[in-house]
Protein backbone atom coordinates (compact mmCIF):
# COMPACT_ATOMS: atom_id res chain seq x y z
CA UNK A 1 0.00 0.00 0.00
CA UNK A 2 2.93 2.77 0.61
CA UNK A 3 4.30 1.92 -2.82
CA UNK A 4 0.88 2.94 -4.02
CA UNK A 5 1.14 5.58 -2.55
CA UNK A 6 4.62 6.64 -3.55
CA UNK A 7 3.55 5.64 -7.38
CA UNK A 8 0.52 8.45 -7.29
CA UNK A 9 2.59 11.17 -5.91
CA UNK A 10 4.03 11.86 -9.04
CA UNK A 11 1.03 12.78 -11.28
CA UNK A 12 -0.38 14.57 -8.44
CA UNK A 13 2.99 16.94 -8.00
CA UNK A 14 2.73 17.20 -11.91
CA UNK A 15 -0.50 19.07 -11.50
CA UNK A 16 0.95 21.61 -9.95
CA UNK A 17 3.33 22.85 -12.22
CA UNK A 18 1.90 22.17 -15.39
CA UNK A 19 4.49 22.06 -18.34
CA UNK A 20 2.94 21.11 -21.35
CA UNK A 21 2.87 23.08 -24.26
CA UNK A 22 0.52 26.00 -24.35
CA UNK A 23 -1.64 25.92 -27.08
CA UNK A 24 -3.12 22.87 -26.22
CA UNK A 25 -3.63 24.44 -22.19
CA UNK A 26 -4.84 28.13 -24.05
CA UNK A 27 -7.43 26.39 -25.94
CA UNK A 28 -8.79 24.24 -23.40
CA UNK A 29 -8.95 27.62 -20.99
CA UNK A 30 -10.96 29.71 -23.68
CA UNK A 31 -13.00 26.64 -24.27
CA UNK A 32 -14.33 26.75 -20.79
CA UNK A 33 -13.97 30.28 -19.91
CA UNK A 34 -16.38 31.58 -22.71
CA UNK A 35 -18.72 29.67 -20.62
CA UNK A 36 -18.54 30.54 -16.88
CA UNK A 37 -19.16 34.71 -15.71
CA UNK A 38 -16.68 35.20 -12.87
CA UNK A 39 -19.18 36.59 -10.46
CA UNK A 40 -21.51 33.60 -10.89
CA UNK A 41 -21.50 29.67 -9.83
CA UNK A 42 -18.42 27.90 -11.63
CA UNK A 43 -16.35 25.12 -12.31
CA UNK A 44 -12.94 23.35 -11.23
CA UNK A 45 -11.24 21.74 -14.25
CA UNK A 46 -8.44 19.25 -14.44
CA UNK A 47 -7.29 17.92 -18.23
CA UNK A 48 -4.39 15.19 -17.85
CA UNK A 49 -2.36 13.65 -20.81
CA UNK A 50 0.46 11.46 -20.74
CA UNK A 51 0.58 11.92 -16.99
CA UNK A 52 0.47 15.62 -16.86
CA UNK A 53 -1.54 18.11 -16.69
CA UNK A 54 -2.12 20.52 -19.77
CA UNK A 55 -5.37 22.19 -17.64
CA UNK A 56 -5.71 22.86 -13.98
CA UNK A 57 -7.78 25.95 -13.47
CA UNK A 58 -11.06 26.96 -11.78
CA UNK A 59 -13.49 29.42 -13.18
CA UNK A 60 -16.32 31.52 -11.65
CA UNK A 61 -17.22 31.74 -7.99
CA UNK A 62 -16.91 28.66 -5.06
CA UNK A 63 -19.16 30.88 -2.70
CA UNK A 64 -21.08 33.92 -4.71
CA UNK A 65 -21.85 35.85 -0.96
CA UNK A 66 -18.58 35.71 0.03
CA UNK A 67 -17.02 36.58 -3.33
CA UNK A 68 -14.48 33.51 -2.91
CA UNK A 69 -13.54 32.18 -6.56
CA UNK A 70 -13.22 28.89 -7.71
CA UNK A 71 -9.60 27.28 -6.94
CA UNK A 72 -8.84 23.81 -8.36
CA UNK A 73 -8.23 22.15 -5.05
CA UNK A 74 -12.13 23.27 -3.85
CA UNK A 75 -13.82 20.44 -2.64
CA UNK A 76 -17.44 19.85 -4.54
CA UNK A 77 -20.19 17.40 -3.62
CA UNK A 78 -19.53 14.34 -6.46
CA UNK A 79 -23.04 13.00 -6.78
CA UNK A 80 -23.20 9.57 -8.68
CA UNK A 81 -19.64 9.57 -9.54
CA UNK A 82 -19.45 7.91 -6.19
CA UNK A 83 -20.97 4.71 -7.75
CA UNK A 84 -17.33 4.49 -9.30
CA UNK A 85 -16.04 4.40 -5.70
CA UNK A 86 -18.41 1.75 -5.04
CA UNK A 87 -18.03 -0.25 -7.85
CA UNK A 88 -14.58 -0.67 -7.17
CA UNK A 89 -15.10 -1.60 -3.48
CA UNK A 90 -17.12 -4.38 -4.75
CA UNK A 91 -14.48 -5.70 -7.26
CA UNK A 92 -12.09 -5.61 -4.48
CA UNK A 93 -14.06 -7.87 -2.74
CA UNK A 94 -14.61 -10.20 -5.81
CA UNK A 95 -10.58 -10.32 -6.45
CA UNK A 96 -10.84 -11.34 -3.03
CA UNK A 97 -13.10 -14.34 -3.20
CA UNK A 98 -15.68 -12.92 -0.80
CA UNK A 99 -17.96 -11.58 -3.27
CA UNK A 100 -19.44 -13.36 -6.86
CA UNK A 101 -20.62 -11.31 -9.49
CA UNK A 102 -23.77 -14.34 -10.46
CA UNK A 103 -24.18 -14.87 -6.89
CA UNK A 104 -28.24 -13.80 -5.44
CA UNK A 105 -28.15 -10.86 -3.70
CA UNK A 106 -29.70 -13.12 -0.80
CA UNK A 107 -26.35 -14.85 -0.41
CA UNK A 108 -24.92 -11.68 1.34
CA UNK A 109 -28.15 -10.24 2.68
CA UNK A 110 -29.92 -13.05 3.74
CA UNK A 111 -33.04 -10.58 4.91
CA UNK A 112 -33.73 -10.12 1.26
CA UNK A 113 -37.25 -10.93 0.46
CA UNK A 114 -38.20 -14.09 -1.62
CA UNK A 115 -38.91 -11.77 -4.60
CA UNK A 116 -35.38 -10.64 -5.15
CA UNK A 117 -34.08 -14.37 -5.28
CA UNK A 118 -32.84 -14.00 -8.81
CA UNK A 119 -31.21 -10.56 -8.33
CA UNK A 120 -27.51 -10.67 -8.45
CA UNK A 121 -24.57 -8.49 -7.40
CA UNK A 122 -24.00 -7.48 -11.15
CA UNK A 123 -27.39 -7.01 -11.42
CA UNK A 124 -27.12 -3.94 -8.83
CA UNK A 125 -23.59 -3.31 -10.62
CA UNK A 126 -25.45 -2.76 -13.65
CA UNK A 127 -28.60 -1.10 -12.99
CA UNK A 128 -30.52 -4.15 -14.95
CA UNK A 129 -31.50 -5.81 -11.20
CA UNK A 130 -35.51 -4.41 -11.36
CA UNK A 131 -35.54 -3.67 -8.00
CA UNK A 132 -37.52 0.27 -7.57
CA UNK A 133 -35.52 3.14 -7.68
CA UNK A 134 -36.49 4.75 -4.79
CA UNK A 135 -34.94 8.17 -5.79
CA UNK A 136 -37.52 8.36 -8.70
CA UNK A 137 -40.60 7.92 -6.33
CA UNK A 138 -42.68 11.13 -6.48
CA UNK A 139 -42.06 13.80 -3.80
CA UNK A 140 -39.23 12.03 -2.71
CA UNK A 141 -36.89 15.08 -3.34
CA UNK A 142 -39.11 17.20 -1.25
CA UNK A 143 -40.08 15.52 1.43
CA UNK A 144 -37.69 12.20 2.04
CA UNK A 145 -34.45 13.56 0.71
CA UNK A 146 -34.82 16.67 3.89
CA UNK A 147 -34.66 13.68 6.74
CA UNK A 148 -31.67 11.76 7.38
CA UNK A 149 -32.12 7.81 7.00
CA UNK A 150 -29.63 5.33 7.62
CA UNK A 151 -28.70 2.91 4.89
CA UNK A 152 -31.39 0.02 6.14
CA UNK A 153 -33.55 2.83 6.21
CA UNK A 154 -33.27 4.30 2.62
CA UNK A 155 -33.97 0.82 0.98
CA UNK A 156 -36.16 -0.56 3.16
CA UNK A 157 -39.59 0.76 1.53
CA UNK A 158 -37.83 -1.37 -1.83
CA UNK A 159 -38.14 -4.36 0.27
CA UNK A 160 -41.84 -4.41 0.41
CA UNK A 161 -42.59 -3.52 -3.62
CA UNK A 162 -42.73 -6.41 -6.68
CA UNK A 163 -39.89 -5.54 -8.89
CA UNK A 164 -40.09 -3.23 -12.04
CA UNK A 165 -39.30 -5.99 -14.22
CA UNK A 166 -37.47 -9.13 -14.29
CA UNK A 167 -33.77 -9.12 -13.22
CA UNK A 168 -31.86 -8.95 -16.09
CA UNK A 169 -33.96 -8.15 -19.02
CA UNK A 170 -33.92 -4.44 -18.91
CA UNK A 171 -31.66 -0.94 -18.15
CA UNK A 172 -32.63 1.50 -15.69
CA UNK A 173 -30.25 3.91 -13.95
CA UNK A 174 -30.97 2.91 -10.03
CA UNK A 175 -29.91 4.22 -7.13
CA UNK A 176 -31.77 2.06 -4.47
CA UNK A 177 -29.35 -0.86 -5.89
CA UNK A 178 -25.92 1.05 -4.89
CA UNK A 179 -26.90 1.38 -1.52
CA UNK A 180 -27.72 -2.24 -1.79
CA UNK A 181 -24.20 -3.27 -2.86
CA UNK A 182 -22.97 -0.52 0.64
CA UNK A 183 -25.00 -2.91 2.62
CA UNK A 184 -23.56 -6.17 0.67
CA UNK A 185 -19.58 -4.57 1.47
CA UNK A 186 -20.51 -4.10 4.99
CA UNK A 187 -21.69 -7.48 5.29
CA UNK A 188 -18.90 -8.83 3.53
CA UNK A 189 -15.99 -6.96 5.51
CA UNK A 190 -17.11 -6.26 8.71
CA UNK A 191 -16.67 -2.32 8.45
CA UNK A 192 -19.04 -0.02 7.64
CA UNK A 193 -18.72 1.11 4.20
CA UNK A 194 -17.05 4.21 3.67
CA UNK A 195 -14.43 2.83 6.29
CA UNK A 196 -14.12 0.07 4.17
CA UNK A 197 -13.48 2.62 1.13
CA UNK A 198 -11.32 4.65 3.56
CA UNK A 199 -8.89 1.95 4.18
CA UNK A 200 -8.93 0.29 1.28
CA UNK A 201 -9.03 3.25 -1.34
CA UNK A 202 -8.87 6.37 0.00
CA UNK A 203 -5.83 6.06 2.48
CA UNK A 204 -3.53 4.11 -0.07
CA UNK A 205 -4.00 6.84 -2.25
CA UNK A 206 -3.34 9.74 -0.23
CA UNK A 207 -6.62 10.76 -1.38
CA UNK A 208 -6.41 13.51 1.79
CA UNK A 209 -10.34 15.25 0.51
CA UNK A 210 -12.49 12.43 -0.76
CA UNK A 211 -14.92 10.57 1.22
CA UNK A 212 -18.64 10.67 2.41
CA UNK A 213 -20.08 14.27 2.31
CA UNK A 214 -22.63 13.93 5.08
CA UNK A 215 -23.64 16.96 6.69
CA UNK A 216 -22.54 15.53 9.99
CA UNK A 217 -18.62 16.09 9.00
CA UNK A 218 -16.81 19.26 8.60
CA UNK A 219 -15.57 19.61 5.16
CA UNK A 220 -12.39 21.79 4.85
CA UNK A 221 -12.53 23.67 0.87
CA UNK A 222 -16.26 22.78 0.26
CA UNK A 223 -17.72 24.82 -2.04
CA UNK A 224 -21.03 26.18 -2.33
CA UNK A 225 -23.91 24.64 -4.59
CA UNK A 226 -26.07 26.97 -6.27
CA UNK A 227 -29.53 26.83 -8.27
CA UNK A 228 -30.45 29.14 -11.20
CA UNK A 229 -30.46 32.44 -10.36
CA UNK A 230 -28.00 32.21 -8.67
CA UNK A 231 -30.15 30.95 -5.49
CA UNK A 232 -29.14 28.61 -2.76
CA UNK A 233 -29.69 24.93 -3.44
CA UNK A 234 -32.37 22.52 -2.33
CA UNK A 235 -31.30 21.60 1.46
CA UNK A 236 -31.35 18.07 1.49
CA UNK A 237 -29.44 15.30 4.17
CA UNK A 238 -26.61 14.18 2.21
CA UNK A 239 -26.27 11.10 4.27
CA UNK A 240 -29.37 9.94 2.13
CA UNK A 241 -27.32 9.95 -0.93
CA UNK A 242 -25.09 7.13 0.39
CA UNK A 243 -23.25 4.75 -1.99
CA UNK A 244 -25.14 5.81 -4.66
CA UNK A 245 -23.70 9.44 -4.64
CA UNK A 246 -22.85 10.87 -1.18
CA UNK A 247 -19.08 11.26 -2.21
CA UNK A 248 -16.86 14.53 -1.87
CA UNK A 249 -13.74 15.13 -4.00
CA UNK A 250 -11.43 17.28 -5.50
CA UNK A 251 -10.46 17.34 -9.34
CA UNK A 252 -6.68 16.49 -8.62
CA UNK A 253 -7.66 13.09 -6.24
CA UNK A 254 -10.72 12.47 -8.66
CA UNK A 255 -7.81 12.32 -11.29
CA UNK A 256 -5.33 10.42 -9.39
CA UNK A 257 -8.21 7.88 -8.61
CA UNK A 258 -8.92 6.81 -12.12
CA UNK A 259 -5.18 6.74 -13.05
CA UNK A 260 -4.56 4.49 -10.75
CA UNK A 261 -7.81 2.23 -11.18
CA UNK A 262 -6.79 2.05 -14.91
CA UNK A 263 -3.67 1.52 -14.33
CA UNK A 264 -4.14 -1.79 -12.94
CA UNK A 265 -3.33 -0.50 -9.37
CA UNK A 266 -6.09 -1.13 -7.06
CA UNK A 267 -8.42 -4.27 -8.84
CA UNK A 268 -7.53 -7.05 -11.15
CA UNK A 269 -6.78 -6.98 -15.05
CA UNK A 270 -9.45 -9.39 -14.60
CA UNK A 271 -12.08 -7.22 -13.23
CA UNK A 272 -11.04 -3.65 -14.66
CA UNK A 273 -11.74 -5.00 -18.12
CA UNK A 274 -15.10 -6.15 -16.40
CA UNK A 275 -15.68 -2.92 -15.09
CA UNK A 276 -14.66 -1.11 -18.63
CA UNK A 277 -17.07 -3.45 -20.65
CA UNK A 278 -20.75 -2.35 -21.55
CA UNK A 279 -23.19 -4.63 -19.87
CA UNK A 280 -25.04 -6.88 -22.29
CA UNK A 281 -28.86 -7.43 -22.40
CA UNK A 282 -30.09 -10.62 -23.23
CA UNK A 283 -31.91 -8.86 -25.95
CA UNK A 284 -28.28 -8.56 -27.55
CA UNK A 285 -28.79 -5.04 -27.06
CA UNK A 286 -25.17 -3.16 -24.99
CA UNK A 287 -26.71 -1.10 -22.45
CA UNK A 288 -23.48 1.33 -22.74
CA UNK A 289 -22.89 0.94 -18.83
CA UNK A 290 -20.34 -1.47 -17.53
CA UNK A 291 -19.66 -2.11 -13.79
CA UNK A 292 -20.09 1.29 -12.24
CA UNK A 293 -18.75 3.29 -15.31
CA UNK A 294 -20.43 4.88 -18.45
CA UNK A 295 -18.72 3.37 -21.51
CA UNK A 296 -18.48 4.81 -24.74
CA UNK A 297 -16.30 5.81 -27.80
CA UNK A 298 -15.48 9.29 -29.04
CA UNK A 299 -13.36 9.58 -32.00
CA UNK A 300 -12.75 6.36 -32.22
CA UNK A 301 -11.05 6.03 -28.88
CA UNK A 302 -13.00 4.11 -25.53
CA UNK A 303 -14.26 6.29 -22.78
CA UNK A 304 -14.94 5.30 -19.46
CA UNK A 305 -15.93 7.28 -16.21
CA UNK A 306 -19.17 8.34 -14.34
CA UNK A 307 -20.99 12.00 -14.36
CA UNK A 308 -23.08 13.14 -11.29
CA UNK A 309 -25.78 15.74 -10.13
CA UNK A 310 -26.79 16.38 -6.46
CA UNK A 311 -28.77 19.45 -5.56
CA UNK A 312 -26.60 21.50 -7.50
CA UNK A 313 -23.54 20.40 -7.99
CA UNK A 314 -22.48 18.51 -11.11
CA UNK A 315 -19.22 16.09 -12.00
CA UNK A 316 -17.58 14.40 -14.69
CA UNK A 317 -15.00 11.92 -14.45
CA UNK A 318 -13.97 10.81 -17.88
CA UNK A 319 -10.67 8.53 -19.23
CA UNK A 320 -9.88 7.84 -22.65
CA UNK A 321 -7.95 4.82 -21.80
CA UNK A 322 -6.41 4.62 -25.54
CA UNK A 323 -4.93 7.69 -25.12
CA UNK A 324 -4.19 7.93 -21.36
CA UNK A 325 -6.74 10.90 -21.47
CA UNK A 326 -8.20 11.85 -17.91
CA UNK A 327 -10.69 15.30 -18.07
CA UNK A 328 -12.09 16.13 -14.54
CA UNK A 329 -14.96 19.00 -13.89
CA UNK A 330 -16.99 19.58 -11.13
CA UNK A 331 -19.83 22.38 -11.16
CA UNK A 332 -21.03 23.80 -7.54
CA UNK A 333 -24.36 25.61 -10.08
CA UNK A 334 -27.37 24.05 -11.93
CA UNK A 335 -25.33 23.98 -15.70
CA UNK A 336 -23.96 27.26 -15.23
CA UNK A 337 -22.06 26.94 -18.49
CA UNK A 338 -23.91 24.46 -19.66
CA UNK A 339 -24.10 20.99 -20.11
CA UNK A 340 -21.00 18.98 -18.07
CA UNK A 341 -20.95 15.95 -19.87
CA UNK A 342 -21.16 17.58 -23.55
CA UNK A 343 -18.16 20.10 -21.89
CA UNK A 344 -16.29 16.50 -20.94
CA UNK A 345 -16.76 15.66 -24.59
CA UNK A 346 -15.05 18.58 -25.73
CA UNK A 347 -12.13 18.78 -23.40
CA UNK A 348 -11.10 15.26 -24.51
CA UNK A 349 -11.67 15.82 -28.15
CA UNK A 350 -9.45 18.73 -27.98
CA UNK A 351 -6.67 16.73 -25.90
CA UNK A 352 -7.37 14.10 -28.93
CA UNK A 353 -6.10 16.81 -31.16
CA UNK A 354 -9.12 17.13 -32.88
CA UNK A 355 -10.62 20.50 -33.60
CA UNK A 356 -12.61 22.20 -30.58
CA UNK A 357 -15.92 22.20 -31.77
CA UNK A 358 -16.00 18.10 -32.57
CA UNK A 359 -16.91 16.34 -29.67
CA UNK A 360 -17.32 13.13 -31.37
CA UNK A 361 -19.51 10.52 -31.03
Amino acid sequence: MKRLAVLLCFPLAVMAAPNDPPSLGQSLDAMIASRFRPELPGVAALVVKDGKPVLRKGYGMANVELGVSVRPEHVFRIGSTTKLFTATAVMLLVDEGKIALDAPVSRYLPDAPKHWDKVTIEHLLTHTSGIPNLTMDSGYWRTTARLEHTLEELVAPARTRPLDFAPGSRFVYNNTGYHLLAQVVEKVSGSEFFDFLDRRIVQPLGLGHTGPGDDKRFHPGLVTGYQAGPRPAMPIANSNLHAGGGMVSTVDELAAFMLALQAGKIVSPASLRRMNTSHVLPSGEATGYGLGEWVRTVNGHRLVGHGGYIMNFYSQLEMDIDAGIVAVTLHNGDRFGGDNEELSKRLIAAAQGQPIGDAGQ
